[in-house]
């Protein structure tokens, strides 16, 4: 089932985000909070506390969820705590992407801040 996030043209590429995964990098824990908007709805926010990483093992999130398909640009937005923030939109990842149909995003948290990497993949 491909999931679909932009507006719906035939002219217009469109592309979907399929999953995220955000991970703590820090040697602290950290409070991350995700927020996603499409127009004026915010259709996700969740808090979540990651704990320090130790060693070769790191704590995080892995999102796939029905919010993340549907029709209207999809604004994702990663905060942690008050170091930094970093987000995407599927309407500016489509005119990066056309032809990509879905994508996967992965967001570190380091001491540098949130980063935000995506890469096409099979839907």
């Amino acid at each position: 089932m491909a999931l679909t996030a932009g507006c719906i043209s035939g002219d217009e590429p469109q592309v979907s985000i399929h999953e995220i995964d955000v991970v703590n990098l820090r040697d602290e824990s950290v409070e991350v909070t995700i927020t996603a908007e499409r127009g004026d709805e915010i259709v996700y926010e969740d808090s979540f506390e990651f704990d320090p990483k130790q060693g070769g093992s790191t704590d995080g999130v892995y999102l796939k969820e029905n919010w993340m398909g549907g029709q209207g640009d999809l604004e994702v937005t990663v905060s942690a705590d008050s170091l930094d923030e970093a987000s995407l939109s599927t309407a500016s990842l489509a005119r990066e992407y056309e032809d990509a149909e879905c994508l996967s995003v992965f967001t570190p948290i380091d001491e540098n801040g949130v980063s935000m990497y995506y890469a096409e993949i099979e839907c």
